[in-house]
């Protein structure tokens, strides 16, 4: 199915940054935005992001909104914070209200996760201390026997930060060592597209796109995917570019490795070109998406 990343503001009311309801494309509201992207083959909605000691009753009210619209849901999560437990929605509290509810609407739940990262550091020690709470984690939803999939996701490389997550390879070694079906990985399209762009040495994406995939190991442990272009303003923009991402090749290669899961839009509105409406390149690239997942 085909899935899009709301922002995390949208839940809880904050609707915009600068011009008026710009994080939902400038429509009168939360719901008419669902309505349409729904209306154009939208299933799958994912809260970007839910940290772990968010207040839950914050997000509810759009949580049952969402399901009450057929759509399903995922969570983009995070690992920060200090939840002592022994069951997951005690390490992972603001879960708890879709933990009581999301069997009545889906059969699961896909969350997200980055790597431990940090401005200064040892990126050997952030793997392991990532490494370690993926296993204790997996090893709480194997006991309750929950059936919540965690997806570990490649970020981009920055000289800025110690990432262990900032590449497919760093992302695929750390999931084998946790070595558990609870855990796979969150293949971000346009982060890998970043990467390889930055590795030629160009600030831009090529008219002719870059050949390049992640390995076939890394492939085969895909469990769900963030897709966004990469354009002047960076990455998470609009597909509406042809040259923005190799949406085509990258999605034949997942159907090459059987994958079942959500194909997961991840855009960031206000990088948008204004060479068209934000509806416009919402629509656009769902449409394209559509199109390449056919």
């Amino acid at each position: 199915m085909l899935g899009y990343s709301l922002p995390a503001p949208v839940f809880l009311g904050k609707l915009s940054k600068e011009t008026s309801h710009d994080l939902i494309a400038r429509e009168e509201t939360v719901e008419a935005f669902l309505s349409a992207i729904r209306s154009w083959g939208i299933e799958s909605i994912e809260i970007r992001i839910l940290p772990r000691g968010a207040d839950d009753r914050a997000y509810r009210k759009l949580i049952e909104t969402i399901w009450e619209m057929g759509f399903q849901l995922t969570v983009h999560g995070h690992v920060a914070g200090e939840f002592p437990g022994k069951t997951f929605a005690e390490v992972y509290p603001s879960l708890r209200f879709i933990f009581r509810h999301f069997h009545r609407y889906q059969p699961g739940l896909m969350m997200t996760l980055h790597a431990f990262e940090a401005k200064e550091g040892s990126r050997e020690a952030l793997h392991r201390h990532t490494v370690g709470l993926l296993r204790e984690w997996a090893e709480m939803l194997q006991a309750e026997s929950l059936p919540v999939r965690l997806a570990l996701e490649n970020n981009r490389h920055k000289a800025s930060k110690a990432d262990p997550g900032d590449s497919t390879e760093g992302v695929l070694r750390m999931v084998d060592e946790v070595g558990s079906p609870y855990v796979g990985i969150c293949w971000d399209m346009g982060h890998s597209y970043a990467n390889l762009i930055n590795s030629r040495g160009l600030r831009l994406p090529p008219e002719e796109p870059l050949a390049g995939l992640p390995p076939p190991a890394f492939l085969s442990r895909v469990y769900h995917t963030h897709i966004h272009g990469l354009g002047l303003s960076g990455t998470h923009n609009a597909l509406t570019a042809m040259n923005s991402l190799p949406l085509e090749t990258y999605v034949h290669a997942l159907k090459q490795v059987h994958y079942r899961g959500v194909y997961n839009l991840e855009l960031t509105l206000d990088k948008f070109d204004d060479n068209r409406t934000l509806r416009e390149h919402v629509a656009a690239s769902v449409q394209r998406l559509k199109e390449a997942k056919a």
